[in-house]
Order: structure tokens, then sequence, then C-alpha cells
């Protein structure tokens, strides 16, 4: 009994927390609003040990503006993967689309601060270039992302069909490469099939010349004058 009443705390936190869990599908809402963001692998011990602090600050945070979430590097490959995540856990601060790296202690009462009190104003805010959801960042997120996807399937057709993996690889490189080659030799068709054939730079604009022709009349004045 007396476990389950030193429990109840982090039971009532767990039933009223709101801690938004940030997937590929919806990672795009951060760019909206006010946003605190844990980075966490399901096997970080560091992360284990944090996560009830971090559920009791999204009870505290659930009245409030402020939005509590976070994200499974595993699963989440797109977000986790523009925000360059080195090291777990980590916490990012985003407002408005400004995305920042909190620094400070783990302890919910360090975070409430850093909160209410507006002290991500002190720290710098990713370059343009490497927030989330930019060009540049949502390009490296689906690169890194399909080679995730390729590596998978390669432990798939390994370890699950029993391909070799020589045969894999050789698979996995040959495909796209012919992919490629299918798309461009029938893009070149459509061009062809679409505007023609093109014509040589030095023709451009030049007239056919005509075939030069004698007349009868011509043929006959000229037999006069013999």
């Amino acid at each position: 009994m007396r476990e389950f009443l030193l429990l109840l705390p982090l039971l009532l936190a767990y039933v009223k927390c709101d801690v938004v869990v940030l997937t590929d599908e919806n990672s795009h809402i951060v760019q909206n609003g006010e946003w605190f963001i844990k980075a966490y692998a399901p096997w970080c011990g560091a992360c284990k040990s944090i996560a009830p602090s971090w559920i009791q600050l999204g009870a505290w945070a659930e009245d409030k503006e402020y939005n509590i979430a976070e994200i499974d590097i595993t699963v989440g490959y797109s977000l986790s993967n523009q925000l360059l995540v080195t090291r777990i856990p980590t916490l990012f601060h985003v407002k408005d689309g400004e995305f920042r790296t909190y620094q400070g202690s783990r302890t919910v009462d360090s975070w409430k601060k850093f909160l209410t009190s507006k002290d991500y104003e002190s720290l710098a805010p990713m370059s343009w270039y490497r927030r989330p959801g930019s060009v540049t960042m949502s390009m490296f997120g689906h690169m890194v992302s399909f080679a995730i996807k390729v590596n998978d399937l390669h432990e798939y057709l390994t370890r699950e069909a029993n391909v070799p993996v020589f045969l894999s690889i050789v698979t996995l490189i040959s495909v796209p490469m012919i992919t490629l080659i299918v798309i461009f030799l029938v893009s070149v068709w459509g061009i062809h099939a679409i505007f023609g054939k093109p014509k040589p730079a030095h023709t451009v604009g030049m007239q056919r010349a005509q075939p030069f022709t004698i007349s009868q009349g011509d043929k006959e004045e000229d037999k006069k004058e013999q």
C-alpha cells in the first residue's frame, strides 16, 4: 500500500500529461507556437531516468501555452535527422520555427524556469539552413531516411529472405541505376516526340536553298541568240 501511495503522483501525472508524440507524419506541427522537445531512444538509460520528470512537465504545461513533446529517434527519422541529433537525450526549444538547443540541467524546476522566464532568448537560434523544415535540411532528412530504408531492406533480404550478401548489394545498387536510366530514356523519347528532332545551331533561322531551274522560255531565247 505504501509503494502505491508513493507511485500515485507519478500515475496521476501519466493520466494528466499532455506530452505530444512526434512522428514523421505530424512533425510539421512544431513550426508554429512554442515547443519543448525531447529527443530520446528507448534503450537509452539517461533517457529513461528523465522520463518521469518529462511527464510531470507535460502535466504542468497542459493548461499553458507551452507544448511539451518527445520524439523517438529510432522511429521519427525525418525530424531527428534534420535536428542532427548526435547524443541523447537532447532537448530542443522551438518558438515560431526558431530552434534552439537546451543546455541547462535536467530537472522539472529548471525546465519550468527556462520556459516561464524565457531563458531561451539568451541562446543563439539555429542558422536558417540548419532549421528543420528548410530546403537544405528537408533534403538531408529525406536522404538519410532513404538510406535507412535501404539498409532495412538489405537486412530483410539477407536475414529473412536468405539472399546472399553480395547479391543483395548488387540488387540494391543496380535497381536504382536501371530505374534512373529508364527514366532518362523515357524523358528523352517524350521530349523528342513532343518537340521533334532539334535543329543544329548553325541552321537555326536559315532558309533552305531552292533548286535552280531553267524555264522553257529561257531555253528558246538562248537558241535564238545562238
